[in-house]
């Protein structure tokens, strides 16, 4: 081991920015961005807190944000695909909501330029909440702690209970899960012993050779672009019941004929641009060792599988995009790119109880 690491410092890898000087890796800042026409307030933040883990939020009072965002599974789900209103499965992976705050898009498809507009979404999603946007006001408003965190969030305002205060005030929730006490933070900010020696090797291999830094760039370890790398399908996406649900999405999206397609091309189904077939965001690679299973269809249960994908340089498809090619890495090579991973782990990842929901008055 420490003669391959000797040989890569010689060979002049180890760069925590490439040699055009614009991709590199930086710590996490402290506080994400905020809108402006929603500056957090803790008054947003607890009313959100709630609204987040309220099953009222779905028809059937079944289904809440912490559903398919879960705090136990680092506020994501540790399952092949998303969990799905009662009846229905759905057919992409949840992704983690830790530190998405930083993001520029959200969902594996961008569709969505905020927290705020990513919280409203599923909602009226009839696989996934499935509920009216009237209908989860007027039950909102028929209880009184509500009614009174609505007021306290949006004092302005005559009648501050409506879609656009509830999904501002889960959105301000969202952007208080944030770490950023990582090894390779601690490291980046100077303390050269945050990583070990394996971890150092997988940085100057994710920066180098392996050639991660490419997609994975940035304070959040994301490009916020999309690419086509050719995941392969999993299992879970031939079920009959996420086939209908990836028809209905491609229907709603104009597609005819959407059973012809046999698979989740993701932004495609958003643009219709043939370049974009396969085409999906990249994700942030903090805390990835603790949201298994990985890939916008949970293909891989394993680091050590996502590894192998891209050293034999990702799956045979069209319009792959072309950075993507075999790594032909050592055994030692991939276990160092493994560990480095593992240093993107927070060591306080944010955790928050369920707070016990408000009953509907019984008055009312």
């Amino acid at each position: 081991m420490k003669k391959v690491i000797s040989t890569l410092i010689g060979m002049g890898i180890f760069s925590l920015a490439l040699a055009d000087g614009h991709l590199k890796l930086e710590p996490l800042p402290d506080k994400p961005p905020q809108p402006k026409d929603n500056p957090t307030t803790p008054a947003k933040v607890e009313l959100g807190k709630f609204l987040y883990f309220d099953p009222r939020l779905s028809g059937d009072g079944s289904t809440s944000c912490a559903t398919c965002h879960t705090p136990q599974d680092a506020w994501g789900k540790n399952q092949v695909l998303s969990p799905a209103y009662p009846g229905n499965e759905h057919f992409r992976h949840s992704p983690t909501i830790l530190n998405s705050a930083y993001n520029t898009l959200q969902f594996w498809d961008g569709r969505a330029k905020s927290l705020e507009e990513q919280a409203e979404k599923p909602i009226l999603s009839p696989f996934e909440m499935n509920l009216h946007y009237d209908l989860m006001i007027e039950r909102l408003k028929a209880i009184s702690k509500y009614r009174q965190m609505f007021k306290k969030a949006f004092p302005d305002e005559p009648n501050p209970i409506n879609l656009k205060n509830t999904v501002k005030a889960i959105a301000s929730f969202e952007r208080t899960i944030v770490c950023n006490d990582t090894p390779l933070d601690k490291y980046l900010k100077g303390d050269k012993n945050a990583l070990t020696e394996k971890q150092k090797l997988g940085l100057k291999l994710f920066t180098g050779k392996a050639g991660c830094i490419q997609c994975h760039n940035g304070a959040n370890l994301t490009d916020n672009q999309f690419h086509i790398t050719g995941v392969p399908k999993s299992k879970a996406e031939d079920k009959v019941l996420t086939k209908i649900t990836r028809n209905f999405v491609l229907i709603q999206a104009g597609f005819e004929n959407p059973e012809k397609i046999d698979r989740d091309f993701g932004r495609y189904f958003l643009t219709k641009n043939p370049k974009d077939k396969g085409s999906f965001k990249t994700p942030t690679l903090r805390n990835v060792a603790l949201t298994p299973p990985y890939m916008h269809n949970g293909a891989f249960k394993t680091l050590q599988e996502v590894v192998e994908f891209y050293n034999k340089g990702g799956g045979d498809v069209p319009n792959k995009d072309p950075r993507l090619k075999p790594l032909n890495l050592t055994k030692a090579e991939k276990k160092a790119l493994i560990a480095f991973l593992k240093a993107l782990t927070c060591e306080n990842v944010p955790f928050v109880e369920e707070p016990e929901l408000p009953d509907y008055d019984k008055n009312y």
